[in-house]
């Protein structure tokens, strides 16, 4: 007998379902506190520098303030999952639970609220994908806990920095020649959006 295929129309009203319990709702822009901008940087970094390059991936943890404004203070390295240059791949249900669980642990362990996860986009043949692509969309969406997908974006230039954004993060290491660019999605009422971000101190973060 062969089983009947949700819609997907079903499948998102399922989601929403799921997601109304675990998702909050905020007013941005999503401020980052620097040592968590720093951290993003390095664990970015960290994987730029491995061999053939690879992307990281980890937990973004933080509070939400009675005005609903949303800080994230830490980031979390997290080293499960298969990485590649273009991806962090979990492809089993027991991985998956292993992830949920720890994302639960640290939240309680920090006493703080769990917003969503990170992963880095690396320079790949002189260019980096400064977008959410389709499998990070559908991974995002699925996942009914995050309420946030950042990105980090890593790429070795001159010695001069990135142009700045009134939207994402900017930051420059000079000894290195790193430039990182740290963009942010959220889901939305209106669907899954690009918010603004502000690091709490400063606009531009050089990172030593």
């Amino acid at each position: 007998m062969s089983k009947k295929r949700t819609s997907p129309e079903r499948q998102d009203a399922g989601w929403k379902h799921i997601a109304r319990r675990r998702v909050f709702g905020f007013r941005g822009p999503i401020l980052f506190e620097e040592a968590a901008v720093r951290e993003l940087c390095r664990l970015a970094r960290e994987g730029y520098e491995t061999t053939f390059k690879k992307e990281t991936y980890g937990f973004l943890f933080g509070n939400l303030d009675r005005g609903r404004r949303f800080t994230v203070r830490r980031s979390c390295f997290y080293r499960g999952g298969n990485r590649t240059r273009t991806g962090v791949t979990f492809k089993d249900w027991a991985t998956i639970l292993r992830l949920a669980r720890r994302r639960r642990e640290l939240a309680r362990e920090m006493r703080m609220r769990f917003a969503g996860s990170f992963h880095s986009h690396v320079e790949i043949a002189g260019g980096v994908f400064k977008g959410l692509s389709d499998p990070d969309r559908e991974s995002f969406r699925a996942d009914p806990m995050s309420t946030l997908e950042v990105i980090v974006f890593i790429w070795k230039g001159s010695n001069r920095r990135a142009e700045r954004s009134p939207r994402d993060i900017v930051a420059f290491e000079p000894t290195s020649r790193y430039n990182y660019r740290i963009r942010c999605h959220a889901k939305r009422a209106n669907g899954i959006r690009q918010v603004a971000l502000k690091v709490v101190s400063s606009d531009v973060v050089v990172v030593f």
